[in-house]
């Protein structure tokens, strides 16, 4: 029989996450502050992004940059089945001790870091390899700032960008820019997890 932890605990693509009935989680969320910019809970874009890492893994040991991470599902995904060096980024800081719970729960050491999109230059940008994102552009005045940091991440020779989002509109026009201006792929995706999620996956490879 399980455990009743094991009953507050679910598993997609290897990725172990708390119910918020877990004692763990309850815990957290009585000493922690609130998280601000929509980072109070998982994003089903992330799974989207899991499911193609499965289909298309990355070099070992790369570098990785999770922008806009979240609660880290994907951070978690590349250092644990892919041995990828991962630096999660929020500019919220509140959602750390969340992404630092899930990767204790799944045996993982995350690097993170609190920034906005405009805040990563050039020379921050060339440290890394890969670039991941999930859910990154939910607001209108996002678009530009999201473009300008892929256009950065280009031109600081970032090999690999890789951003899923389930169809919104302003993510759209920055797939469509990154389409004319990068030579980027826009791939539909479907995954199955604690539901069906579906959108696609913005691809940009810099040769």
């Amino acid at each position: 029989m399980p455990s009743a932890a094991a009953k507050h605990v679910r598993e997609y693509f290897g990725v172990r996450t708390l119910l918020a009935t877990h004692a763990d989680m309850r815990r957290l969320k009585r000493e922690t502050k609130a998280t601000h910019l929509h980072g109070n809970k998982l994003w089903g874009s992330a799974y989207l992004l899991i499911d193609y890492l499965q289909e298309n893994p990355l070099p070992a040991a790369s570098k990785v940059l999770d922008l806009g991470c979240g609660w880290g599902l994907a951070s978690i995904y590349c250092a644990k089945y892919l041995g990828s060096a991962v630096t999660a980024l929020d500019a919220d800081p509140a959602v750390f001790p969340y992404l630092s719970l899930l990767a204790q729960h799944n045996d993982v050491d995350i690097n993170t870091q609190c920034a906005h999109f405009n805040q990563l230059d050039a020379h921050t940008l060339a440290q890394y390899d890969t670039i991941i994102a999930s859910d990154i552009c939910f607001w209108d005045d996002m678009s530009e700032q999201v473009f300008d940091l892929i256009q950065r991440a280009v031109d600081a020779g970032v090999k690999k960008i890789i951003i899923a989002d389930p169809h919104r509109p302003p993510f759209l026009a920055v797939a469509e820019a990154c389409i004319d201006d990068f030579f980027a792929e826009l791939m539909p995706r479907e995954a199955l997890a604690r539901r069906h999620h579906r959108g696609s996956i913005l691809l940009i490879e810099n040769a």
